[in-house]
């Protein structure tokens, strides 16, 4: 996969926001509506995730989804 680097350094800045606000795999996908198998895969670099979702997890972290995408 061409773009495989990038998702697993968005995977890394996901788990370590999540980790920084003490925050579970399942939790954070409870308060984003998101599918907990899916963010793991997100998490561990292995997943393409849209816009859309990228929006819920942004707002699950009280973020903005241009601070996740910040260090690709």
């Amino acid at each position: 996969m061409q773009g495989n680097h990038y998702y697993k350094r968005l995977g890394e800045t996901i788990v370590n926001a999540r980790k920084k606000r003490k925050l579970s795999q399942q939790k954070l996908a409870i308060i984003a509506d998101v599918d907990r198998s899916y963010l793991a895969e997100v998490e561990k670099g292995k997943a393409n995730p849209s816009v859309k979702f990228l929006h819920k997890i942004a707002r699950g972290l009280k973020t903005r989804v241009g601070e996740l995408l910040k260090n690709l």
